[in-house]
Formats: C-alpha cells, sequence, structure tokens
C-alpha cells in the first residue's frame, strides 16, 4: 500500500489519532503535535522530519505514517504558505517532505519547488525529500533538481510507508535527484544547459499571465494584441543569458527573432508551472 493511504491512524472529526499519545490537527496550515518527544522520554537523536502538503488529508496520512518510526521526531505537518513563511524554524530539521504540487492553483501549479528554494536559500543542512503524483513531468522533475531537492519520490503505489521511512532515516543509502537529460523536455520550449527555468516562473508569474499564457489561449482573447509593446516587454523577462533560446516549434534555433515567440512563452509554461491532468495528484 502507498503513502497517499493513511496507516495506524483513525480520523476523528478535525483530529487524527496517530498512537503513542499523539494528536495530529487536520485544519488548515500546521498539524501540531499535542505531546511532544521529551515527554514521552524518546531519545532526543532521533531524526526531526517536517511535513509540507496543501492537502490536510495526505498531509496527515504522510505525518502519520512518519510519527509510526521510532528513528523520526515528526516536529511539524504544515501547508505551502506556512512552511514558505518559515526562517529560524528550519533550524535543526533534518529531514523536510515536501509534496509538489496543487491543482487547486492558478498560475504555477508547483508550490513544492519555492518550498525548496526557500529551504536552500537559508543555507540550512535539510535533506529535501519531494513527493508527488507528477513524478512523470520532466518540467517538475527539472525544476525540483534546479531547486536543489535531495530526493524526487511518486507517492501512492509508487513508493510504500517502509521506502518513506528509510529514505528519511538513512538518506545516504539511497540515490539521490540527478540532473534530467534536456532531451526529457517537449521540442518547442528553448531550455539550454544556461537557463534558470524557477528565475523565469517567476518574472512571468509575477505578470499575472495566466489569461493569455495557458496552452488554450486564443489570439481574440489577449487584450493586448501580440503585436504589442506589452507582450514585447513579456517575452524579453525570458531572454538572455539565463533565459530560453528563441526557437521554432521543432526546437530549431529560430535566429531570426531576439526574444521568445508567444507560442514558445505558452510551450514554456505549459512544459513547467502546469500538472498534467492525466496524472492529477
Amino acid at each position: 500500500m502507498g503513502i497517499g493511504f493513511l496507516l495506524g491512524g483513525v480520523i476523528r472529526g478535525a483530529s487524527i489519532w496517530v498512537g503513542s499519545g499523539a494528536i495530529l490537527s487536520l485544519g488548515k496550515g500546521a498539524a501540531s503535535l499535542m505531546t511532544s518527544p521529551v515527554q514521552m522520554g524518546l531519545p532526543e537523536e532521533r531524526r526531526r522530519v517536517v511535513v509540507v502538503d496543501n492537502d490536510p488529508v495526505m498531509r496527515a496520512g504522510t505525518a502519520a505514517v512518519l510519527r509510526g518510526a521510532p528513528e523520526i521526531d515528526l516536529v511539524a505537518a504544515v501547508d505551502h504558505a506556512q512552511a514558505l513563511s518559515w526562517r529560524e524554524e528550519w533550524t535543526g530539521v533534518d529531514v523536510a517532505v515536501v509534496d509538489a504540487s496543487d491543482a487547486r492553483r492558478s498560475g504555477d501549479q508547483f508550490p513544492g519547488v519555492a518550498v525548496v528554494r526557500s529551504i536552500r536559500s537559508l543555507q540550512v543542512a535539510v535533506t529535501v525529500v519531494v513527493l508527488t503524483g507528477q513524478y512523470l513531468h520532466p518540467g517538475l522533475r527539472h525544476r525540483m533538481w534546479e531547486a536543489g531537492a535531495d530526493f524526487f519520490y511518486p507517492r501512492d503505489e509508487g513508493m510504500t510507508e517502509q521506502e518513506l521511512v528509510s529514505v528519511v532515516v538513512s538518506p545516504d543509502d539511497h540515490r539521490r535527484l540527478q540532473r534530467p537529460p534536456g532531451s526529457s523536455l517537449p521540442p518547442g520550449v528553448g531550455i539550454t544547459p544556461a537557463t534558470r527555468v524557477n528565475e523565469i516562473v517567476d518574472r512571468l508569474a509575477a505578470e499575472d499571465l495566466e489569461s493569455v499564457l495557458h496552452a488554450g489561449a486564443r489570439k481574440k482573447a489577449d487584450p493586448h494584441g501580440e503585436r504589442s509593446r506589452w507582450w514585447s516587454r513579456v517575452r524579453l523577462l525570458a531572454s538572455g543569458r539565463h533565459g530560453l533560446r528563441p526557437v521554432n516549434a521543432t526546437g530549431n534555433p529560430a535566429m531570426h527573432l531576439e526574444a521568445p515567440s508567444i507560442v514558445q512563452l505558452r510551450k514554456f509554461w505549459s512544459a513547467v508551472a502546469r500538472i498534467e491532468r492525466s496524472r492529477h495528484e
């Protein structure tokens, strides 16, 4: 049975009983532990772990699996927004188990990437384990590698509870996330070894481009006009030394263009910022 299923616990209203005298809240934000390891007389040298997931049921289920391992001290279970607000809270944490996506979001549907980048920016020694139903999504894998995730695993049927506990407790025994091959991304996107994908996503997301960047956008729905100065400025956001290489639909260099075309930007956005519905978590 995969880790998407809740083991060792019984849901009781807004809380979940996870054994050993501990209760996890299923409310929005943190799922707090009501009994501390010290109160329970457990060793303090256990692996200190934080679970990050926007789905309260999945968050509580993953936390319950980890809480049941004697080698693990579950510090907190929080959503992406709360994890992004943390600074000194990450000090002393050994492992963060981060869910990658949120299909309910508009714009960038991979908030887990921002969490990983935030942790890495603090220069704390936290091992990051990513769990996702979008495991075969090449754009997500690339972004997580670029963000600095240590491990990248499928949830549910792809990984058992025992395997999750093993990578959390003994990460050196497992293969770490490697740089994905460039060929794994669709042609016509224009990503090069120098491209900083997450920075481009940040710049495009800040422009509130959802209505014009999604794959089904039509010219008539674009209030700016594809030859407008507004679009010229947006195209420049994705260009430059660490930007996208202008390419045509087959992926060959478009030598006549100084910046990615609008069609290329839409392909890029779909390839790196949107979940694949057939793999919806």
